[in-house]
């Protein structure tokens, strides 16, 4: 026998000869990729150089790592472009697509731009894993693109190559008795005893119910607590139609998750067909940086009104 079976494992990142992944960054997924996407020890190794032991290096010491995350993206778009592109700035996706191509120098690329990374393996219908063990988590990866941000042409397919530089993280004290840091885990992490990576919550709230209950209210329950994004109700921001009669609100107030939204005298009867109107950047989560809900148009109100 040559030696001890190794452990092999079940993480579908590495098993098998063939594998695709896909990449999420600072709680986005980036969307599909257009090539290979690898992942690479970018090392700097110093030869240690003895006379007699001839022309050879008689060893070597690893002086400097980063591990290395290159990838293509083939769905090119405002949004991938601003989350990868330091200076590129846009106030999407509220109203038309817009962008303004700025820079950004002479700062720490490490405090300004570095995000969690994770890279899931996907199954034959390219849909990505959500167990542990099929999810490589970066704690600091900062992108840089590499080649050309955007191409045209008849028989040119747009691509967006960049690489993701990975560093090393420091734990806090009490993180992990094992490790002082790592540049990432795959797996539980309290299993391999380092700090789990919290993936920020970047999705705007979302409608779960609108209903009329009287002949002057709607209240309409979020997915998540809300607030206004200016601190109260903008009047003209949120309106509704009764048998495709436009109606403004006059007046709303948020609890929690819940919108109550005040309309004139007699608005709705209990066979009116009921639909609602917000305008974006009316409603926002109370994350501690807020995501804006973009807005709705015709939303159906379940009509309970007696």
């Amino acid at each position: 026998m040559l030696g001890g079976v190794l452990y092999s494992g079940s993480s579908k990142l590495l098993s098998g000869p063939l594998g695709v992944c896909k990449v999420g960054f600072n709680g986005y997924d980036l969307g599909k990729t257009g090539a290979d996407t690898t992942l690479s020890p970018d090392q700097d190794i110093k030869d240690i150089m003895y006379q007699q032991d001839g022309t050879k290096a008689a060893d070597h010491v690893r002086t400097g790592m980063d591990v290395l995350l290159s990838v293509t993206f083939s769905e090119i778009n405002t949004g991938l472009i601003k989350q990868l592109m330091a200076g590129f700035e846009s106030s999407e996706p509220a109203g038309s697509d817009g962008a303004v191509f700025d820079r950004n120098l002479y700062q720490s690329m490490r405090d300004n731009e570095a995000k969690v990374l994770k890279v899931a393996s996907v199954n034959a219908n390219g849909v990505a894993s959500e167990l542990d063990e099929d999810i490589f988590c970066f704690y600091e990866a900062i992108p840089i693109i590499s080649g050309e941000l955007i191409n045209w042409g008849a028989d040119t397919q747009r691509n967006l190559p960049v690489d993701f530089r990975i560093k090393w993280h420091t734990f806090s004290t009490g993180e992990s008795t094992t490790y002082d840091g790592a540049f990432g885990y795959y797996g539980d992490p309290t299993v391999e005893d380092v700090p789990a990576i919290v993936w920020p919550d970047v999705e705007a709230p979302e409608i779960s119910s609108a209903t009329a209950d009287s002949a002057t209210n709607i209240d309409v329950v979020f997915d998540e607590n809300i607030a206004f994004v200016n601190g109260s109700f903008d009047v003209g921001s949120i309106a509704a139609t009764v048998d495709d009669i436009f109606v403004l609100a006059t007046a709303a107030s948020i609890s929690s998750a819940t919108l109550s939204i005040t309309f004139p005298a007699s608005s709705f009867t209990s066979s009116d067909v009921i639909e609602l109107y917000i305008a974006d950047n009316e409603i926002e989560d109370t994350e501690s940086t807020p995501n804006v809900f973009p807005g709705t148009s015709a939303h159906a109100v379940t009509n309970s009104v007696t």
